[in-house]
């Protein structure tokens, strides 16, 4: 059993990716910590530690290595890689290893790696515990400089254009490939519109574009395109999919959320406007303290109340039961997994029940980041657009709340006096008696009935002028956000104990019935540099909590924002980021294909201006970026056989549209796309049974109706019941943190494209535009193939669609075109 363990656990450590790092000149010990801790505690420790123990293994400790449960037999001889055991299992022999198991044998570079730190002393550091570890993501963020060239290497100098190139360049020759020539520009028209703005350029656009001889035609064309307003509209999508946004509730009612389109237009605007990261950062996590009386102080905070919310566990359960409690400790650890994950590329959900298995997070870690967000609720709030309105609504409030509070008392008091009122003939007999027993003063302070009527009906006069004057005013706008719930018509809070954050306890196995320790706000404990703790006081106001994790998130010392970001912004460039888990830059997380590249793309980015267009030329200008996606044959054999994923970048990646595109295209070509910006989404469906559990009805949906003609983003997102169309196209589930979308080819997408009702409808329209063009339906199937496809047709693929618009009409014509790869695919 014992050597089943053993081999076990190696046989993951020696998959893990990590495992093929080449050789460095430092010690043993420092190649260790470096190396192989890491894989241990990835792969290993979370079944080898003191408290799972199996197979009688703990891999925390050096002991684990050579006192090996019931076994006496070690696993290394320090020094001698051919006296140890695991060289042994790993090395082939006629092609087979006897480890990995039921895998392909280690290469020669990894065995040798393996071999080097056994030969080099197969040392542990004293006491080290490789829980201790450090990590490739959680280094401190240091700018490497760019690789250079030899003076003689004339073929790479005329191929780099940006600092990306060096890094790839340098990468690509390590694997003994060479990268792809240029695509052409038509190629790269194409694929600048989609990516910048997820719509197809116009024939005229494309045609003017390759007839350009400025030699500056394309990075012209790239602010072009990042000046349009279409760029927001189409990059908002990607962040939306991170943060879960959705416009229903989830859960088992799944009610509507009607206000949460804000914080969508507010994302659109942002990155329009491309205002710097950490402000992007700070007004989702604290923007009405750090920002008040602003916009996007208070529609940024929709980011918090993003994800999905149990109806049932807020609205109809009170806190103090169970229920209750469970519903707002899941919605807490929405606001904390949503916070962590997108914006730093990390794992925290494992630490709600035990200390993380893979990374240095404890469960107090965990819920000192709950007692950050332990004030907030998700509700509406209301707000103006104008700080003039604003200013005049508060000081009406200001004034109007304490009123309404002194008349209530005094109603109060009135009705205990009215109560208290002698009946008729004992108010002598009460003032004797009060004047007997010497308590004339009693007798005097009895309320004064008339009094208090006065009083009252003066206030209720005064309400009356104010609720006045709070109608003339323009009606307030309403978001959904993360907040304290608010009272009578103001944002003072008058929820949970006065707006005061709840007290939040470590729970036993995440039980909610098991509170231990309690904890206040903090950061995480990851980064030697950047201390976890907030230094924010117990009597504080809750904002400052807040505004302590923004500041921390921003800090230049946290690695992890500006490698997440800028991870992101590659893979949606390329279809692959330079690390491969977007949203897991932990131990069980990818490994980066090009670190020192990441690095300094996230080092410039921090350092510079923190724009996203910035990130976006440097990207886009590269000789990488602008590569064709089909490679001479002599290289397409050697990228194949070296690298068939295209890891390396040895040619540019055919992408497929995301669905989004595909239905923003079809209504482009069909003339019929209204690109009215902002506002609150349209529906594409209709509700059954509102007033319950509202049921969505997509089938009783008229794809006719104009409202519905507007781009994706701005479609109302159903979580319990997502769209057909775009789900068998693979959009993104509003329920889930998507921050890669799969990418599937079915037949039940080509039927999607050629029998919904949405795309049925817009081939009719497609070719009542096409019918408008002078000619014969040789010169209209022209004009549609250069509008869906951004090029002429050949002589074959012409005659092949005037035969089928002579027998079946240009109507199905164009929903041919509808289904033609290009349609459907960016070269």
């Amino acid at each position: 059993m014992a050597r089943f363990w053993l081999l076990f656990a190696f046989a993951l450590w020696l998959l893990s990716p990590a495992a093929s790092f080449g050789s460095e000149d430092a010690s043993s010990a420092d190649y260790f910590k470096k190396h192989v801790a890491p894989i241990l505690i990835e792969k290993c420790v979370s079944c080898h530690d003191p408290k799972e123990k199996a197979g009688g293994l703990n891999l925390e400790h050096f002991d684990g290595f050579t006192a090996l449960g019931d076994s006496e037999e070690d696993l290394v001889e320090p020094g001698d890689p051919d006296a140890s055991m695991i060289i042994e299992l790993i090395t082939p022999v006629d092609g087979e290893a006897e480890m990995p198991q039921d895998a392909p044998p280690l290469s020669e570079k990894e065995i040798a790696v393996i071999r080097k730190w056994i030969k080099d002393g197969a040392e542990w550091p004293e006491g080290f515990n490789v829980r201790d570890a450090s990590w490739w993501s959680l280094e401190p963020l240091h700018k490497p400089a760019v690789p250079e060239l030899a003076t003689a290497d004339a073929e790479a100098a005329r191929w780099i254009r940006t600092e990306v190139d060096p890094f790839v360049l340098r990468k690509l020759r390590e694997q003994g490939l060479k990268p792809s020539p240029a695509a052409d520009r038509a190629t790269l028209i194409r694929r600048l519109y989609f990516d910048l703005t997820g719509l197809p350029p116009s024939p005229e656009a494309v045609e003017k574009f390759v007839a350009d001889e400025d030699p500056m035609a394309y990075e012209k064309l790239v602010e072009e395109l990042l000046a349009s307003p279409r760029y927001g509209e189409r990059w908002a999508r990607h962040w939306l999919d991170v943060v879960h946004y959705g416009e229903t509730h989830g859960y088992d009612k799944d009610k509507p959320r009607p206000n949460a389109w804000p914080y969508r237009d507010y994302v659109i605007r942002w990155l329009n406007e491309d205002k710097r990261y950490d402000r992007f950062i700070r007004e989702q996590i604290a923007g009405d303290i750090l920002y008040p009386g602003t916009i996007d102080g208070i529609e940024a905070l929709g980011f918090i109340a993003a994800g999905p919310w149990d109806h049932i566990g807020h609205a109809e359960i009170p806190e103090t039961k169970i229920d209750g409690k469970i519903a707002r400790h899941l919605d807490r650890d929405d606001m904390v997994q949503n916070t962590i994950t997108s914006l730093m590329s990390l794992t925290v959900g494992c630490a709600q029940c035990h200390d993380h298995k893979f990374e240095p997070i404890t469960q107090k870690d965990y819920y000192s980041l709950h007692a950050v967000f332990a004030a907030l609720d998700r509700s509406d709030r209301q707000y103006d657009d104008d700080p003039a309105i604003t200013e005049q609504r508060d000081k009406l409030y200001k004034v109007g709340v304490p009123l309404r509070k002194r008349v209530e008392k005094m109603k109060s008091e009135l009705k205990k006096a009215k109560m208290a009122m002698p009946a008729e003939g004992e108010e002598a007999d009460a003032a004797a008696k009060a004047n007997k027993d010497g308590d004339k003063k009693k007798a005097d302070e009895l309320p004064s009935i008339d009094e208090l009527e006065k009083k009252i009906a003066a206030g209720e006069e005064e309400l009356t002028k104010i609720r006045a004057d709070l109608a003339a005013l323009p009606a307030p706008k309403k978001a959904y956000i993360g907040m304290i719930h608010s009272g009578f018509g103001t944002f003072t809070g008058t929820g949970h104990t006065g707006g005061k954050p709840r007290d939040i306890h470590v729970l036993l196995r995440g039980n909610i019935l098991t509170p231990g320790e309690k904890v206040g706000p903090a950061a995480l404990r990851l980064f030697d540099e950047l201390p976890a703790d907030l230094d924010v006081s117990e009597d504080a106001p809750e904002g400052a909590r807040r505004v302590a994790l923004a500041n921390w998130l921003t800090d230049t010392r946290n690695p992890l924002t500006w490698r997440s970001i800028t991870n992101r912004v590659w893979q949606y460039h390329f279809g692959r980021g330079i690390v491969d888990t977007p949203n897991d830059f932990g131990r069980m997380g990818g490994i980066p294909t090009h670190p020192e590249l990441l690095d300094y793309l996230a080092a410039e980015f921090r350092d510079g201006n923190q724009s996203l267009k910035d990130l976006h030329r440097i990207i886009l200008n590269s000789a990488t970026y602008r590569q064709s996606s089909h490679a001479p044959a002599t290289l397409a054999d050697k990228g194949m056989a070296v690298d068939a994923q295209n890891r390396y970048l040895w040619r540019a990646n055919r992408r497929q549209l995301d669905a989004e595109a595909i239905r923003d295209s079809i209504l482009h070509v069909s003339g019929k796309l209204d690109l009215t910006m902002g506002g609150p989404s349209f529906q594409d469906f209709i509700i059954d049974k509102p007033e319950h559990s509202p049921h969505y009805e997509y089938r009783l949906h008229d794809p006719e109706d104009p409202k519905s003609h507007r781009r994706s983003i701005y479609r109302f997102l159903v979580r319990s019941q997502t769209q057909p169309f775009m789900t068998v196209l693979d959009c993104a589930d509003p329920s889930m943190m998507v921050a890669k979308r799969s990418e599937t080819i079915s037949p039940l997408q080509s039927l999607a494209l050629l029998n919904n009702k949405l795309a049925v409808v817009m081939a009719k329209h497609f070719a009542k535009r096409i019918e408008t063009v002078e000619g014969d339906d040789e010169a209209r199937i022209r004009e549609a193939f250069r509008l869906a496809l951004s090029r002429s047709p050949d002589a074959e693929e012409l005659a092949a669609l005037r035969a089928y618009a002579q027998e079946h009409g240009l109507a199905n014509t164009c929903r041919v075109l509808f289904n033609v790869n290009e349609f459907v695919f960016v070269d």
